[in-house]
């Protein structure tokens, strides 16, 4: 058996902009951490949780297929080495909730972990399933727009195919882009951030949707911020979730206010993204937004961080 290998996978914003389901960009962290060894069990063991204690109380002491990091590894022990075991340790560094891909982010780093110990050749694109069953685990479907941008880095695109088949593009990530994400001192289930979405839209909600996604893929390949900063604007999820959210308007306008590109809803909530142009106008920005939560007697921490382009990665 292989000796100890150690992945990361950082954070992430899904449903970016107009994107719902669709687009997802990776952060520079924070991020979770995977080490991992075979066995000759055929068990999945996850043999220590460490990290925040709040999130030790959660994690800790729960069986390995109760995991995100866990179901990724035996989805890629099946596939790649049948009947053998790995035992895992996992050091969380996002919170748990938070709307920033915390799940994706241990399913990623298992997944690559576990690969790393069965053949460090493996590539990405065949790993990528497995990292799915994290989510599947975690919001009962395998959605890929966190997981995609927490393996494979960057800004990336979810093109769904026939049942459960994903096709990931690559998108440019415009010189000087930077993200600021802030979290409220609250947390939103991704059931409750899904149980608020309309079975149906309004059509012309659709179609505004549709324009705000071309030009965004029009601004990212232009390198056009003020377009790119016009097309964040989505009707399909943000609407409903926002008021999930309390403080969220604020927050948008406080983030415009300091010149934001634009903001929104990181994945189902409650974390906020707004982009910049460079990192002076983020940190701005990032203290506009703390400040409007906290106006509202909300506590709110905020990252401030370039695109990571390496995604999820063996150390």
């Amino acid at each position: 058996m292989c000796a100890r290998k150690t992945a990361v996978a950082a954070a992430t914003v899904a449903n970016l902009g107009p994107g719902f389901d669709v687009l997802g960009l990776c952060l520079e962290g924070p991020r979770d951490t995977v080490t991992a060894e075979l066995t000759a069990t055929g068990r999945i063991e996850l043999v220590d949780v460490s990290g925040p204690s709040e999130v030790v109380a959660r994690l800790g002491g729960a069986d390995a297929l109760d995991n995100c990091a866990g179901v990724a590894a035996r989805a890629v022990i099946e596939a790649f080495a049948p009947g053998a075991g790995a035992r895992l340790w996992l050091d969380k560094g996002l919170p748990l909730g938070s709307g920033l891909g915390s799940s994706a982010a241990s399913s990623v780093a298992g997944a690559l972990a576990v690969a790393a110990c069965i053949d460090p050749n493996l590539p990405k694109e065949m790993l990528f399933p497995a990292t799915r069953e994290g989510e599947r685990l975690a919001t009962g479907t395998p959605h890929p727009d966190n997981v995609a941008p927490a393996l494979f880095g960057g800004i990336v695109a979810c093109l769904q195919g026939e049942g459960e088949s994903v096709d990931i593009v690559t998108l440019p990530v415009p010189r000087g882009l930077m993200v600021v994400c802030v979290k409220p001192d609250f947390e939103v289930k991704t059931a409750d951030a899904r149980a608020v979405l309309p079975k149906e839209v309004p059509l012309g909600d659709a179609v505004k949707n549709l324009g705000m996604m071309a030009g965004l893929v029009k601004a990212l390949a232009s390198d056009d911020l003020r377009l790119l900063g016009r097309c964040l604007d989505d009707r399909l999820a943000t609407p409903y979730r926002k008021r999930l959210i309390p403080g969220y308007e604020d927050a948008v306008e406080a983030a415009l206010k300091a010149h934001a590109l634009g903001a929104g809803i990181s994945g189902s909530g409650p974390a906020m993204f707004a982009l910049c142009g460079d990192r002076d106008d983020a940190l701005a920005v990032a203290d506009a937004m703390v400040e409007a939560f906290e106006r509202r007697q909300i506590r709110a921490h905020a990252i401030v961080s370039g695109i990571d382009r390496q995604g999820g990665h063996v150390v």
